[in-house]
């Protein structure tokens, strides 16, 4: 029997079974309304279709908070990714068809409940040769919203073989008819491979640009983003950057946009355990945290943040200032030990050439996470090499280190936020970087946290801790 001291505490996921993409979310009168795939465990194991995949239904939350989230009835029995937006006035979904075959489905809810789906137009649709066999038949997670009197919507993640991920753009003034519009954008090789696919599209505008949110299948599989220009229904892009790093676990991306002007990020944060070990414990998947994404000044990136009403979850605070690190030092922080925590760093390297805060320590020193910024190249990395014992693990990727470069040099102050929830890591590096990680200590007193510098001294400034739960 596996002790289930991995299942998160504050994070969400359902009771049992899988959780997967989150596929839908909107603010829609004054809550927080999200859905994500689900396959329940409950009774007579995962439902698969003859060729084996598992079929999932569009599962209902909301919340009023971002904090507290109540269960409803699945929207979708089976399903696959696509959104939620609103056509004439009416919440609207689309998602593939879960038998495949390059079709996608609508329902639409007249009583504007969120609960109460129709079927319009009953029949699949969206099917048009461009989705044919060979171009791109492994996924056609879709995507759409209104501009006028016309629907538009695009799906079909890769461009014909070799040329790269994509979309297509179709539109509808009935979602009946659909006529084949042109594709949405074309990729470059400088950024992506070609063959990289454009899964979980998600398109808004933030601040003077458009955004195309999306999932990359292609090893290193991840979730990532173009910022660009919108014209004549096409989008032109000229940035391209990941959210999710290699080693990292932030999967499948959706947004909201709040009624306070903030679009909100959620993922799932995949695991690191093998399906049967998932199975066996009886869940598979963790929710992210609400995550608030704002274009950077400079129009060049996009910043990251933690919800505000997450502090709701902080209870028993600590605090310490100004602590000197020596080089190659660590300094022990017996009065902030747990495995549900958020901790709140500002600190300024004055020659170290790593520095940061090891979480989950055992006693021994044998079991070991260590969050850390390193100056030359500057980056943020999460190094979970020594954060498990245990030997039945299978990530996607054997890496043990994630890293993502951050901007700062030798002197500045910089600040780190670290989330930590049993098996949840997730870290906010200057708001420049967001990271998740699955971690799974086998001791359960490995509760210790740490302060360390290396290659030269530290100074922190400030650090602040909380432990975190639901209240």
């Amino acid at each position: 029997m596996i002790q289930d001291h991995d299942r998160p505490a504050y994070h969400y996921l359902p009771p049992e079974g899988l959780l997967w993409d989150p596929c839908a979310a909107m603010f829609w009168k004054g809550r927080y309304h999200l859905f994500y795939l689900h396959s329940s465990w409950a009774e007579t194991g995962p439902p698969r279709r003859q060729d084996g995949y598992m079929y999932k239904a569009w599962a209902h939350i909301s919340s009023p908070d971002l904090v507290h989230w109540e269960r409803h009835p699945n929207a979708i029995e089976r399903g696959q990714t696509g959104n939620i937006f609103l056509f004439n006035g009416t919440p609207t979904i689309i998602y593939p068809h879960p038998d495949g075959g390059g079709a996608s489905c609508f329902a639409r809810n007249p009583a504007g409940d969120l609960a109460n789906w129709e079927f319009q137009p009953s029949d699949p649709v969206l099917r048009h040769p461009v989705q044919g066999a060979g171009l791109y038949p492994d996924n056609n997670d879709a995507s759409a919203w209104q501009e006028g009197a016309w629907c538009y919507a695009i799906t079909g993640s890769r461009d014909t073989p070799g040329a790269g991920d994509t979309q297509h753009l179709f539109r509808s003034r009935d979602l009946g008819d659909w006529e084949y519009v042109d594709h949405f954008y074309k990729s470059e090789r400088r950024w992506t491979d070609g063959k990289d696919d454009c899964s979980c599209p998600d398109f808004f505008q933030l601040g003077s640009r458009w955004m195309l949110l999306h999932f990359c299948h292609q090893l290193p599989s991840g979730s990532r983003y173009y910022l660009g220009r919108y014209e004549d229904r096409r989008f032109h892009p000229e940035i391209f950057d990941l959210i999710n790093w290699p080693g990292g676990n932030i999967h499948a991306p959706r947004t909201m946009l709040d009624d306070k002007g903030r679009r909100i990020l959620f993922a799932n944060l995949n695991e690191g355990r093998t399906m049967n070990i998932c199975q066996e414990s009886g869940w598979y998947g963790v929710m992210s945290l609400p995550v608030v994404i704002s274009l950077a000044p400079e129009g060049d990136a996009i910043c990251y943040e933690p919800a505000a009403e997450l502090q709701t979850l902080r209870r028993n605070p600590q605090r310490r200032r100004d602590i000197d690190i020596e080089a190659d030092g660590e300094v022990p922080l017996p009065e902030i030990r747990g495995d549900c925590l958020e901790l709140e760093l500002e600190v300024e390297t004055r020659g170290a050439a790593e520095f940061g805060v090891k979480v989950r320590c055992a006693p021994d020193g044998s079991e070991e996470t260590v969050v850390c910024l390193r100056a030359e190249p500057a980056a943020v990395q999460i190094d979970f090499r020594r954060a498990s014992r245990r030997d039945d693990l299978a990530y996607q990727q054997d890496l043990g280190v994630q890293s993502a470069p951050v901007d700062f040099a030798q002197g500045d102050a910089i600040k780190l936020r670290i989330f930590l929830d049993h098996s949840v890591l997730e870290v906010f590096a200057a708001k420049q970087r967001y990271l998740g990680q699955r971690i799974y200590p086998t001791r359960a007193d490995a509760v210790e946290v740490k302060l360390f510098s290396r290659g030269g001294p530290t100074f922190v400034k400030g650090l602040r801790a909380w432990q975190m739960g639901p209240k």
